[in-house]
């Protein structure tokens, strides 16, 4: 008997939260935060209270009510009983914590599969209480870098390593004495178990999970196939055929007849493979024909798009410029962005000086070592400054504008304030189009900088637009379907259920929350 539910992506592009239950063993896959619905209720300036992130969650429907799943102090903070004040009752939680559920010998998930360390995928996991993550080792390595340098605040860091959340009571302040919530000076670090492809690993309760490669637009991403006995679950997690990998999940589990297999589908309506190849010729001709500075925009998690635009940067006889998150993040990896043939853009911050100690407070804009081995011991100072070193500054750029690719998102605008930019300079986005009202906002105000600027005076003062996705198209979805030819086809992560077909089997589309029997 296989038993599952939906809790996310359904109907919807990300915030896959699937539990699937076989025997006497139960397993998430992903359990990812939902842009799309957190939208229907927050947006820059409403955002759920930080001190009780979980409940206002819960209550919004934005997390799913199922006991024995989250973890104990972020439901309510540790010694919290002993504690008097006026707000008690409304900690009330209506779902059993992990440990509770554990100690009292009820039901608890056994693992999570984590497909990527992209937010829609992970972003919840820090409320789960202590079982077992799944991943590939690079997963666990961008979660970590994600959680030291990405905007994220309170629990939402806590990716890969969790400090409990407890009472405690004000030292200083004119409240001394006051009861208030904070964090135990100890981390504990996740467990995290490796998954390898196509290496089978064993976890509680009979359950064997198998990790895929899959190509998508970060790296270490993965498929899984969970097995029990004589049952088959089969999860894609995102995919696409056109990247740099070449892995295809088709191909490698093709006649696997699975009984079930949730399949992604965010461009299941497009026709028209991408092509990342395509999206190299296209920036190295445009990057060649520029006159003045060219700046690309994509995100710093995009390890595929890097390399895609320092080659065709390289081609066209200028120096890369990149992003100091993504240095981070690459040495991290253990990659150099420097022995790469590409630099690191020295962001001006803090007092604005370019002085050391303007980055104290930012330090991967100044290096790319760990943030977690600078120290300041007597006789022993560790520290990075490679970027003011080896980087280069707006100062640099303003000299000989036509030399560069500098990497650029619209997020950080705000550099372009110290360029002096000549005519001819060009801004490419090389990421999705605006798909949703907060989206376009931002368009608006891109092009305003970009009118403001002269840049992209050719095109209107619009972004170029150069892309390609990170998820297959609806034909070759579909061809990963006939060779692997599941039992039944569950459709996630998509908009479009209804356009999936199922030659060998059937096809069921999830309602959320409702649990199946297969």
């Amino acid at each position: 008997m296989i038993k599952f539910a939906c809790y996310g992506g359904v109907g919807d592009i990300g915030g896959n939260k699937i539990l699937v239950k076989i025997g006497k063993g139960s397993i998430f896959l992903d359990f990812g935060l939902s842009y799309s619905e957190e939208g229907l209720f927050f947006e820059e300036f409403l955002q759920p209270r930080s001190g009780c992130k979980i409940h206002d969650l819960l209550k919004l429907g934005l997390l799913p009510h199922i006991d024995g799943v989250y973890r104990q102090d972020a439901l309510c903070p540790n010694d919290f009983e002993s504690y008097d004040f006026r707000a008690k009752n409304l900690w009330k939680a209506d779902v059993q914590s992990f440990e509770e559920a554990k100690k009292a010998g009820s039901w608890h998930p056994d693992a999570l599969f984590i497909s990527h360390a992209h937010l829609d995928h992970c972003g919840y996991a820090p409320y789960l209480g202590a079982f077992p993550f799944l991943c590939s080792e690079m997963t666990k390595k961008l979660m970590a870098s994600v959680a030291e340098i990405g905007n994220l605040q309170g629990l939402d860091k806590q990716l890969t390593a969790t400090k409990d959340r407890e009472m405690g009571r004000l030292k200083t302040g004119f409240f001394p004495g006051e009861p208030k919530v904070g964090y135990s000076k100890e981390q504990i670090n996740r467990e995290f178990r490796n998954l390898e492809h196509k290496k089978p690993q064993t976890i509680e309760n009979g359950l064997t999970v198998t990790g895929f490669n899959v190509d998508h637009s970060i790296p270490g991403s993965m498929a899984c196939l969970v097995e029990a006995k004589d049952s088959q679950v089969l999860y894609t997690g995102d995919v696409r055929f056109h990247g740099r990998t070449g892995y295809d999940l088709g191909d490698a589990l093709s006649g696997l007849a699975p009984d079930v297999m949730f399949c992604e589908g965010t461009r299941i309506d497009q026709e028209e493979p991408d092509d990342e190849k395509k999206v190299e010729a296209d920036l190295t001709d445009i990057f060649s024909k520029c006159e003045g500075l060219v700046m690309v925009g994509f995100t710093w998690k995009d390890i595929d798009r890097y390399e895609t635009v320092r080659d065709a940067a390289i081609k066209s006889g200028r120096i890369p410029v990149f992003d100091p998150r993504l240095a981070y993040l690459l040495a991290r990896i253990g990659r150099s962005v420097y022995n790469e043939g590409a630099r690191v853009f020295l962001e001006r911050c803090g007092c604005m000086l370019y002085s050391p100690g303007d980055y104290s407070n930012s330090k991967h804009k100044v290096g790319d070592m760990p943030l977690s081995e600078w120290s300041r011991k007597r006789d022993n100072i560790v520290v990075d400054t490679k970027h003011l070193e080896k980087g280069i500054s707006a100062l640099e750029i303003s000299e000989s504008p036509s030399s560069y690719v500098l990497h650029l998102d619209y997020f950080r605008f705000k550099n372009i304030l110290d360029f002096d930019l000549p005519e001819g300079s060009v801004f490419v986005r090389a990421q999705c189009e605006p798909f949703n009202p907060k989206m376009e906002l931002s368009q608006e105000r891109m092009e305003r900088w970009l009118k403001h600027f002269n840049i992209n005076a050719k095109n209107n003062w619009k972004p170029y637009q150069i892309h390609a996705s990170g998820h297959a198209s609806g034909p070759e979805i579909q061809e990963m379907i006939n060779k692997i030819k599941p039992k039944l086809l569950v459709p996630v992560h998509t908009e479009k259920p209804e356009l999936f077909r199922n030659p060998a089997g059937e096809v069921y589309r999830p309602k959320k929350g409702v649990e199946v029997s297969v």
